[in-house]
């Protein structure tokens, strides 16, 4: 099975053709609404993921958004085919995420391991409710 490295979010996102470098521009662990519910603005999540082992093996990966009260709601899932490579990089711009009241919500990325799947990161996504003057 694939190893995460690393999984941010990030407002934008440059990859550098000639060194395939990623920039994360802006990350994102927070946001602030005027009311609810609200649809935050579009952001990415980029991730780079550990092959050894596995190079050439399709995976698939799924993202998931889980609101304070509980219910996780599916972003996507994606099968990848990656080269016969031992690093893979895969960015998913995600539209905007609709959130119905404040508290610490989780986006969650998992790989389907055989019929199961394995969460492989949990990053936190705080929603506040602007202060009304």
């Amino acid at each position: 099975m694939p190893k995460l490295i690393y999984g941010l979010m990030s407002t934008d996102l440059i990859v550098d053709r000639e060194s395939n470098s990623t920039s994360f521009i802006r990350t994102v662990e927070h946001a602030v609404v005027q009311e609810f519910p609200s649809v935050l603005p579009p952001v990415y999540f980029g991730s780079l993921w550990d092959l050894e082992g596995n190079e050439g093996e399709p995976f698939t990966v799924s993202l998931s958004l889980t609101p304070p009260e509980g219910d996780p709601i599916t972003l996507g899932t994606q099968e990848v085919s990656p080269g016969k490579t031992m690093l893979h990089k895969m960015n998913f711009q995600l539209p905007g995420l609709q959130v119905h009241g404040e508290g610490r919500h989780v986006v969650s990325a998992s790989v389907k391991d055989g019929p199961q799947w394995t969460t492989v990161v949990e990053l936190p996504l705080f929603v506040f409710q602007a202060k009304k003057d």
